[in-house]
């Protein structure tokens, strides 16, 4: 057993002819639309592609030369993965299995205003059939990124899921081969939602759909029935210490692996465990099923105005509509502007925010003590 790099140790000298594209090269590529890489791989309008290979030299030299910024090397709330997801490239684009995967299609759109932020790329395979995979960008390190995952507990429609939509719609119309479309994070969710609303000619086009530990939707705001058609070609990857992917109901199956890091770190997928072409399968554990019950729960117990209220206020506090991003060095003193700020807020909308933190800790006590009941030995 390994993990992603591991595997691209083992199979990395297999070109796609001689071993089929997986589900885990599936969630490599997932991982690397993380990474920015505006002017450097063509944009939608263009027709051009570009090489793995070449896209990390161009990407490394950006970087020496001090043309990228430094908060668009580190896409993501953790430095850790931010590390990881740079020495992905490099591998990737060193490897004879990856190094003549053409990049084209990039788009990315971050908005403070409207409250979105997206990104996707098309790859085409070196196969024999120039296969085509469809990634979409998970959640980076700004308020606004996770403010829209939020977003999906009360909304029929997010901005980037209208993004979404939209880039695959134009995308696929253009192709004339199967595609595969993948992401991780909320970049699953948005491979799902792009591909339910594709009509039914372009949805015959699509080979398989995965969501790598991405949320999935509230179906009672979101028609289940819009799924119908895709939902034999969804499948959903979580860890056994989920939480991001056991937000809401997922669409098509769900398969648990098993993963080298504990508690949220799962959901870092390179830390996920391999075993030649396949995931390890793992065992959801008791404290991912519990949450997912405290979750769907209470959910259901809150009104779609309330949900919306409520995080419009939270996120407002912690500054989304102001551009600011997670900071993981951040220190106490943050605290004193939360309370500034929450003190301005107007007394219903400051309620409300109390009514709904207590809402889901007398939720979590209910939750554990029906469980705690369940699992104590019955006395005859």
């Amino acid at each position: 057993m390994g993990t992603i790099m591991e595997y691209l140790h083992w199979r990395g000298d297999l070109s796609f002819s001689k071993d089929p594209f997986n589900d885990i090269d599936a969630l490599i590529l997932s991982m690397l639309s993380y990474l920015p890489f505006k002017d450097i791989v063509p944009g939608v309008e263009s027709n051009k592609e570009i090489s793995l290979k070449d896209t990390s030299i161009q990407y490394f030299s950006k970087i020496q030369t001090n043309e990228t910024k430094d908060s668009n090397i580190n896409p993501t709330a953790s430095p850790s993965l931010d590390s990881e997801l740079l020495e992905l490239l490099r591998e990737t684009a060193a490897c004879p299995r990856f190094e003549d995967v053409q990049l084209s299609r990039y788009d990315e759109n971050t908005d403070f205003i409207v409250g979105q932020q997206f990104a996707a790329v098309t790859f085409t395979l070196p196969n024999a059939i120039h296969e085509k995979v469809i990634a979409f960008r998970g959640t980076d390190n700004s308020l606004i990124g996770w403010k829209e995952d939020f977003e999906i507990a009360y909304m029929e429609q997010t901005p980037g899921q209208e993004s979404a939509s939209r880039y695959l719609d134009r995308t696929i119309a253009i192709l004339s081969n199967k595609v595969t479309v993948c992401g991780h994070s909320k970049g699953g969710n948005l491979a799902v939602y792009a591909c339910s609303h594709l009509n039914a000619i372009r949805q015959s086009q699509l080979s398989k759909i995965i969501n790598f530990d991405g949320p999935g939707f509230d179906f009672s705001n979101v028609p289940r029935a819009s799924f119908s058609y895709i939902e034999n070609k969804v499948c959903n990857y979580v860890p056994e210490e989920s939480i991001v992917g056991m937000l809401l109901e997922p669409v098509g199956k769900r398969i648990v692996v098993s993963s080298s890091a504990r508690s949220i770190n799962q959901h870092n997928a390179l830390n996920w465990r391999v075993e030649q072409s396949k995931f390890v399968h793992g065992n959801m554990s008791s404290t991912t099923k519990l949450l997912e019950q405290i979750l769907t729960t209470w959910l259901a117990e809150l009104s779609l105005p309330k949900r919306k209220m409520f995080i419009e206020a939270l996120f407002d506090i912690l500054g989304a509509s102001e551009g600011r991003t997670i900071d993981p060095k951040e220190n106490f003193k943050e605290i004193k502007n939360i309370l500034i700020k929450y003190s301005k807020l107007d007394e219903k909308t400051k309620n409300l925010l109390i009514e709904v933190f207590s809402s889901l800790t007398a939720q979590t006590k209910n939750t554990l003590s029906t469980t705690i009941k369940e699992n104590l030995p019955k006395i005859n």
